[in-house]
């Protein structure tokens, strides 16, 4: 059975080029190479079938526009350079004034019934700029499913309403409760495990690991140093310093080369203030190496308060003179994190893709 789509678009005049961009999002606009994007994105604004959006697509591409398209779209042309055009099902209109005619709901034309008609409103809307007209490059309907899937892809094109296949994940309690660990590796893990792989050869000196125990240090595969000492609430075999990261009296400051602090910051009450004192007891040019997760069940050890997202870990870490952010994940590993997928369950293209707005790890690496 053939998949059906509805059109999940946003277009945007940026100097004299057109994009698909992505809404309140931090991913990068998609420039728009043709008038076959365009075609087929408005014929499954009505029609979601592939087979008969594929025979519209056959019949349209001959036809000239309408002169009756051509003149009513003529009295948004001026509009275009500030208006951003949205694409959904059933759906076509012009927000005249970007995203504020969105949330304001003014200066917004709805040409959906036009678009019904002819299918024919996107090319002409946009043909002062001068896009490539390669319809007839789809020359059979393997070309247009070709097309289809990498609109599909870049996020451009969904699943028509009401036709996801929930298959195992329409559930109500996750598939493990325990992250993943019943079924193989935390997705977790594998950023972490990636995290330090990239800069496990920085970590040295006299080294701190807050909230760790002995098993972590073999677990992340570093050079111990000149010394290895774990910070901890509670006593216990190879706990070292028995103490809170909110207290600075603690540790005496610019004792450490490195310290270590992984997912430890989400159960701080103010993570803020740990991260200061963190800035105390390192040397100068020490180093801290940072991991939080950004998208994880609640795992109260024994609480937890946060989920530092990006912006936060670099404000958290603002005193210190340089830093860089590692951030790991996307939408598909996002759902298998919550879940409890195991990493095992993916591909390394699935685990690998980074999508900015779907972090499931945020990590740093941060030089005082």
């Amino acid at each position: 059975m053939l998949k059906k789509y509805v059109p999940n678009a946003f277009l945007k005049i940026e100097f004299s080029q057109l994009y698909a961009i992505f809404a309140w999002s931090q991913r990068t606009a998609e420039i728009i190479p043709g008038k076959s994007w365009l075609t087929i994105l408005e014929i499954f604004i009505h029609e979601h079938s592939l087979e008969k959006a594929y025979q519209i697509f056959q019949r349209i591409k001959l036809e000239p526009i309408a002169e009756k398209v051509i003149q009513e779209l003529d009295k948004y042309e001026q509009l275009l350079q500030d208006a951003i055009v949205f694409l959904a099902d059933g759906s076509l209109t012009i927000f005249g004034k970007g995203f504020r005619s969105f949330i304001e709901k003014e200066m917004q034309f709805e040409l959906g019934s036009l678009s019904r008609e002819t299918s024919q409103v996107l090319p002409q809307l946009f043909s002062q700029y001068q896009l490539d007209d390669d319809r007839e490059s789809i020359e059979n309907i393997e070309d247009f499913r070709k097309l289809v899937e990498c609109l599909e892809n870049l996020g451009l094109l969904s699943p028509a309403t009401g036709s996801i296949d929930w298959g195992d994940l329409k559930k109500t309690v996750p598939i493990c409760q325990a992250f993943g660990l019943t079924r193989g590796t935390p997705v977790d893990r594998y950023y972490l495990s990636k995290f330090i792989k990239e800069t496990q050869n920085q970590i040295g000196g006299n080294i701190l690991e807050i909230g760790g125990t002995p098993k972590d240090k073999d677990f992340y595969q570093i050079n111990p140093g000149t010394s290895y000492q774990i910070l901890n609430l509670e006593t216990g075999p190879g706990v070292d310093i028995v103490g809170d990261v909110h207290d600075v009296s603690v540790i005496k400051p610019k004792s450490f080369d490195s310290v270590i602090i992984f997912n430890v910051l989400e159960h701080c009450y103010a993570p803020w203030i740990a991260v200061e004192n963190i800035h105390t007891w390192l040397k100068p040019g020490g180093k801290c190496f940072a991991m939080v997760p950004s998208a994880i069940r609640v795992h109260a050890t024994p609480v937890d308060y946060w989920r530092p997202l990006p912006d936060a870990f670099a404000w958290i870490f603002r005193s210190f003179s340089q830093q860089k952010l590692y951030v790991y994940g996307n939408p598909t590993t996002v759902i298998a994190s919550y879940h409890g997928i195991a990493v095992e369950e993916l591909t390394s293209e699935e685990l690998d893709t980074y999508h900015p707005d779907y972090p499931v790890a945020t990590c740093i690496l941060a030089e005082k």
